[in-house]
């Protein structure tokens, strides 16, 4: 039996996530099987199964990979900024320019689908919870080197203007994504983050 590649191993892998991101997209999280998957990517169901242990596996994979991009891309942009303020101004810079595709409602959607789905299930929810607290963890993190600086209020609390922050961003997901109201969604942005910094920048 030939051997098969590194390389080609995550070719075939990464084929598999985009096929599976599409079928989630279009059908949502629970109505999707395997079976679609199989027939968007053209791969068989046990070579799916040779990579990817189940539906949920897969899902999960795709949010590891598009949180790892996140992070990875905020630490490279953050690597020249030198205040606190700048890279929360960057974070908002990141959404309000963000080219919205045709199906990225429809994502958002897969996002909160799947969110309300693991918080059902125990060993998800621990998954899940990691993953929030490690978003949870970057702003808390920002805002302690502000306070450090003078930049940011000393009396605020770093894990509740985090959650704040969060709570914010997902509300206006939220709403995106069952409006589809995307010049709406583009003036909110505008307005979180006028009412954040002014909230949380020092005069």
């Amino acid at each position: 039996m030939p051997k098969v590649s590194a390389e080609y191993k995550e070719e075939k892998r990464n084929h598999i996530l985009e096929s599976a991101l599409k079928c989630f997209s279009e059908k949502g999280y629970q109505a999707t099987i395997i079976d679609d998957i199989v027939k968007d990517s053209n791969i068989s169901k046990g070579a799916i199964y040779n990579y990817f242990a189940s539906k949920e596996e897969i899902y999960l994979q795709l949010l590891k990979k598009r949180t790892d991009e996140f992070f990875e891309d905020m630490e490279q942009e953050n690597a020249s900024l030198t205040s606190a303020s700048k890279k929360l101004e960057n974070l908002f810079k990141r959404w309000k320019k963000q080219e919205l595709k045709e199906d990225d409602q429809q994502t958002m959607r897969v996002y909160i689908e799947f969110w309300l789905y693991g918080s059902r299930q125990d060993d998800l929810r621990t998954i899940l919870a990691a993953r929030y607290n490690r978003f949870i963890d970057y702003i808390v993190k920002i805002i302690k080197e502000g306070q450090e600086s003078g930049e940011i209020k000393k009396e605020l609390d770093p894990q509740n203007i985090s959650r704040i922050f969060w709570a914010l961003r997902d509300g206006n997901v939220l709403h995106y994504s069952f409006l589809g109201e995307e010049e709406q969604y583009r003036i909110a942005w505008d307005t979180i983050e006028e009412m954040f910094l002014t909230y949380v920048i020092t005069n």
